[in-house]
């Protein structure tokens, strides 16, 4: 537990000082995240998270988000279905001195596929997502593609290795005339303190579009219970959001 609050303290330090001194507060961020996973039975998990993303630094809100999804884990393949629901409270600037803000609030149902498979050491995991939103007055359809690579790091004969390397690439279309939305790039390092609880620290860069592009240092705690011991890799330890 020490190590899980020493690691948890080095990551809100990061986020804290992270580009200070940039003029445009939009171009470097800090996002933080939970998720957790509960499992209600065999087949049926329950996933539920929260977001802070924030301006350079931890102050200065940008986007505070909840979700809960319900998730079916099929028997006999590494594959989930699942459907949930989001909601999204987005607070960017208006203007070209960044001293004023919206207070926009979204409303996203959401259904996905994920699947995995093994390279090597290596899990890589595959996301596809549909999402429905709604804010006022506009209804908005979108699309993800996430590939999620992990690998862990130490020798080959650990087999409870604590440390991971995460490198991640996730696509986003609309159904606007100009589909594009954007595509986030992530990189960094991942730590299991124990079965039931893990955190990763990333670099995120979100290209979208032209010369348009955010950057953010992440964490993200992750908290799974309920794996079967009998099957312990059936499940997804650790899913993407």
């Amino acid at each position: 537990m020490k190590k899980a609050l020493l690691f948890f303290a080095l990551c809100l330090l990061l986020l804290g000082n992270r580009a200070q001194a940039q003029s445009n507060r939009a171009a470097y961020n800090g996002w933080l995240q939970y998720t957790g996973t509960y499992s209600l039975n065999e087949r049926f998990d329950l996933n539920l998270g929260a977001q802070y993303r924030s301006y350079s630094g931890l102050t200065d809100k940008r986007l505070l988000l909840g979700l809960g999804l319900l998730q079916y884990n099929f028997k006999n393949a590494p594959l989930s279905v699942g459907a949930g629901y989001m909601y999204l409270q987005l607070q960017p600037y208006t203007n070209a001195e960044q001293t004023e803000k919206a207070d926009n609030r979204e409303n996203r149902l959401y259904q996905q596929v994920i699947s995995t498979q093994r390279i090597g050491r290596a899990r890589l995991i595959h996301r596809y997502r549909v999402e429905e939103r709604w804010t006022p007055g506009v209804f908005r359809l979108r699309f993800r593609y996430l590939a999620s690579l992990r690998l862990p790091l130490g020798p080959k004969t650990d087999l409870n290795p604590k440390w991971y390397v995460t490198i991640k690439d996730e696509i986003r279309l609309s159904n606007l005339t100009n589909p594009f939305d954007s595509n986030r790039v992530w990189g960094g390092v991942g730590r299991i303190f124990n079965k039931n609880l893990g955190g990763e620290l990333l670099w995120m860069t979100q290209f979208d579009g032209g010369q348009n592009r955010s950057n953010y240092v992440a964490f993200i705690l992750r908290h799974d219970f309920g794996w079967s011991a009998d099957h312990p890799e059936r499940r997804v330890r650790f899913l993407p959001q």
